[in-house]
């Protein structure tokens, strides 16, 4: 197998990069309930190759508000980043994760349906059948990387997307 050229590289990189940039201001615009409040939010990521995991190092640590009262944000935590390479534990891993991330070039990772309350999936060009994911990363014709929201996903997994960013999704939908 031959080498990759230096610019499909880079250009690999940068769109992991930019796909970790929209994750994180994905947390940072979802509430979670009270009872499912931590010291830390855990971004649990599935199967995620070398450029993705790059990317996405430099969130653990970043803070985030995941809750608001009276309209004013009290609780600040840090965003945990947990690597899940392989299916051996990660049912039992998955119940202290708020949110998950499926890269498009992940390793296949079996997750359970439903997924456990609190838990949202955001999922890179996921397959339009799958109903456990809550915010979907797509790349238009135009070349450009949109999101979509699917309304029935979010209210299952019990957590509040901001009015902002539904306003923001290209196509905010209920299909369950």
């Amino acid at each position: 197998m031959g080498l990759l050229p230096l610019s499909f590289a880079q250009g690999a990189s940068k769109e992991a990069s930019l796909r970790a940039a929209f994750v994180y201001n994905f947390i940072k615009f979802t509430e979670w309930p009270n009872q499912l409040v931590s010291d830390s939010l855990r971004l649990c990521v599935l199967g995620a190759d070398r450029d993705t995991k790059e990317a996405l190092s430099p969130l653990n640590g970043q803070p985030v508000i995941t809750q608001k009262i009276e309209g004013k944000s009290i609780v600040k935590q840090a965003v945990g980043l947990v690597f899940l390479d392989d299916s051996t534990n990660t049912l039992q891993q998955l119940k202290s994760c708020h949110v998950l991330y499926r890269p498009a070039r992940a390793i296949p990772i079996a997750i359970p349906d439903p997924l456990p309350l609190g838990v949202v999936l955001i999922a890179d060009e996921p397959h339009p059948s799958d109903a456990n994911v809550s915010i979907a990363l797509k790349r238009s014709r135009a070349g450009t990387i949109e999101f979509s929201i699917s309304t029935a996903a979010v209210s299952v997994s019990g957590v509040n997307i901001s009015s902002q960013m539904l306003k923001l999704a290209k196509n905010s939908q209920g299909g369950r």
